[in-house]
């Protein structure tokens, strides 16, 4: 069996779910590692992305009461925030302006409509013209829209419209839905996010993908999901990269669920760049998995490191990260790289190489 599924990879056939979950449970961790580096480098031989970037978080208010998440915090709590658009603008001023991307995601407001984003991102752009906007998740825009009374792509349509370039690939979490009651039962059905990335797609909006492993869910809702992203790639052709988000377990309702192993990890990244020969990108986000082993993972099919942060984000180091202040300077990150035999190569967010 391994060495049939050896010979499809090889010879540059997909392979199936069942050949994904064999690949998990019997190949040697040196052989995940090496048919992933394999993929990778023959597709960038040696190169490595990064980014300069920084996230905006406008609040951690949220309708939603996620079991994972360590982020949501009621007014009374600490620590909580809801910024203005002046608190973001004060913030972005002193950013630099080489950066290449602005992300932007948070809770799911209750009560800002579409009005509100589109006048930040009217006075981001003057500030930072240049940068790329990448915002909000499936589950934002679709609130957004509802509250709105607008539809999902008048929405977005919308936001292109003031510099939305991309959206972000979170909310996804397992899409298997007797998973999904018990994680966020509250966010809906895997169907939401699909639907919206589907429409960004169509628009010419492009996306990332996520999965949030390492809690309730098995190796084989691990394959089902990324078998659904997938085969909506093979129809869309818009996400950018593929991104394992790992659970951390501080400060949510699921801390009583040990964290994965770092060579779960590993076989996590390793089979996603097997399954996925038509996503280009396999990203091993720092901030949530740290950089040292963010760079280990570059061995084991990872392509990109993601970027500099700037410590603008709390979403992971409050759920026990082992960044708690993530920021880095392109420096660093090239360094990271380099001690690992690679060689790195800034992008912007559509994996334009930028030569400095």
């Amino acid at each position: 069996m391994l060495a049939h599924i050896l010979n499809k990879i090889y010879s540059n056939q997909r392979i199936s779910t069942d050949d994904a979950l064999y690949l998990y449970y019997n190949a040697p961790l040196s052989t995940l590692i090496n048919l992933a580096n394999l993929i990778k480098y023959n597709r960038y031989q040696k190169k490595v992305f990064y980014t300069q970037n920084v996230h905006i978080e406008p609040t951690n208010l949220c309708i939603y009461k996620c079991k994972f998440c360590s982020f949501h915090k009621e007014p009374h709590e600490s620590p909580f925030w809801e910024y203005s658009i002046d608190d973001i603008l004060c913030f972005l001023k002193n950013i630099p302006h080489s950066i290449k991307e602005i992300h932007i995601t948070g809770g799911v407001h209750p009560n800002r409509k579409i009005s509100w984003y589109i006048t930040l991102f009217k006075k981001i752009k003057e500030i930072h013209p240049q940068a790329h906007i990448k915002a909000f998740t499936a589950i934002e825009i679709h609130h957004i829209a509802k509250i709105s009374g607008l539809t999902v792509s008048e929405t977005l349509q919308s936001l292109a419209e003031q510099g939305l370039s991309s959206i972000a690939g979170g909310g996804a979490e397992i899409f298997n839905e007797e998973i999904r009651k018990k994680l966020c039962p509250e966010k809906g059905t895997s169907s939401l996010w699909i639907n919206v990335h589907k429409q960004a797609h169509r628009l010419g909006i492009s996306s990332n993908a996520t999965m949030l492993y390492g809690h309730i869910e098995t190796i084989e809702h691990r394959v089902e999901h990324m078998h659904i992203i997938r085969s909506m790639q093979d129809e869309t052709k818009g996400f950018l990269a593929f991104i394992p988000l790992k659970f951390r377990n501080q400060h949510n309702f699921l801390s009583y669920i040990n964290e994965v192993s770092f060579i779960e990890d590993i076989k996590t990244f390793a089979l996603s760049r097997i399954f996925f020969d038509n996503i280009d990108h396999i990203k091993a986000y720092w901030p949530m998995i740290g950089k040292e082993k963010a760079a280990f993972l570059l061995h084991a099919g990872a392509d990109d490191i993601d970027g500099t942060i700037y410590n603008s984000t709390r979403i992971y180091s409050m759920s026990g990260s082992e960044e708690q202040q993530p920021s880095a300077t392109t420096k660093e990150l090239m360094f990271l790289i380099e001690k690992e035999n690679f060689i790195p190569v800034e992008r912007d967010i559509f994996y334009n190489e930028i030569i400095i």
